[in-house]
């Protein structure tokens, strides 16, 4: 469980939480005013960003008021699943809400001087108060630690999710008729993009049962030794999926730069410009549905 390793890594212990919930009594009584002086803080500090977050009276009320429960839950202590799983949802919405951890991490760590600031004028013997700031320290630090990595893993996703759209825009395969697809590649060609354009390529060969998949480069600025080899890959991976590759769009330049570095094209099927490669591929096609409907 993720909490038992943050436990581990802050060494936080159950003496920490019984501290804590033994402070409830004297704090609890105090949120408001600890509201009251966190939420100046966090105007002064943060400046515009402030103004973004809370645009109106009724946001900047929607805040405290979870702010109050957070904490107020912070100071009983139970660290339990429902617990866990409310922090989790906190560091979900910073995600969503494009909170800047170093803004949350800041605001925490007043959160915990000013808590500090009350633990100290509470009376208690000296050497708990002492105890009892540590173990405040410690449980709140693991609480900040907590929210920032689900906030970096909900960012790692959102980024990921980003990631595979751009790819799918940027590998456009299209169904020009049944049994036939074709991708016209467009730019820079390198081995990240190599790999995606492969991984898309055989993904719809496979959902669409393709017997002929055009890849058209007529729109690559760059065929090296690197992006030539690509190209080989992605037509041999095709064929072992029972599709024929047609590689279209090679230019004069292009065939002399392949051959002046001395490629070995094997038997990659290539084609001048698109619509030799579409004939090509209509008559294979044509074929194969006479062959299965003997």
């Amino acid at each position: 469980m993720i909490f038992q390793e943050f436990r581990k890594l802050y060494e936080v212990t159950d003496v920490d939480f019984e501290r804590v919930r033994a402070l409830s009594p004297y704090l609890s009584p105090l949120i408001d005013s600890f509201l009251g002086e966190l939420y100046d803080y966090m105007r002064a500090a943060l400046g515009h960003e402030f103004e973004v977050h809370f645009p109106d009276e009724p946001s900047l009320h929607r805040a405290q008021a979870h702010s109050r429960r957070a904490w107020l839950e912070f100071l009983d202590a139970e660290w339990d699943e429902d617990y866990v799983k409310s922090r989790v949802r906190i560091g979900e919405v910073h995600a969503q809400l494009q909170i800047k951890p170093r803004h949350y991490l800041s605001v925490m760590n007043k959160a915990l001087q000013l808590w500090s600031d009350r633990i100290y004028a509470t009376g208690l013997d000296k050497e708990e108060l002492s105890k009892s700031v540590e173990s405040f320290w410690r449980v709140g630090q693991m609480e900040g630690a907590l929210v920032v990595d689900i906030y970096a893993q909900m960012t790692a996703e959102i980024i990921s999710q980003q990631s595979r759209a751009l790819t799918d825009m940027s590998t456009p395969i299209t169904a020009i008729w049944d049994g036939i697809l074709m991708l016209p590649v467009v730019g820079i060609v390198d081995s990240r993009r190599a790999q995606d354009i492969m991984q898309r390529m055989l993904e719809q060969i496979a959902e669409k049962r393709a017997q002929v998949f055009i890849l058209d480069i007529s729109g690559v600025a760059v065929v090296d030794t690197a992006v030539a080899n690509h190209f080989i890959r992605m037509t041999k991976a095709a064929r072992l999926m029972g599709s024929y590759t047609i590689v279209s769009g090679l230019s004069p330049s292009v065939a002399q730069t392949i051959v002046e570095l001395g490629i070995e094209v094997g038997d990659m099927k290539t084609t001048g410009n698109l619509q030799d490669a579409l004939r090509i591929a209509f008559d294979r096609a044509g074929v194969e549905q006479k062959i299965a409907g003997k």
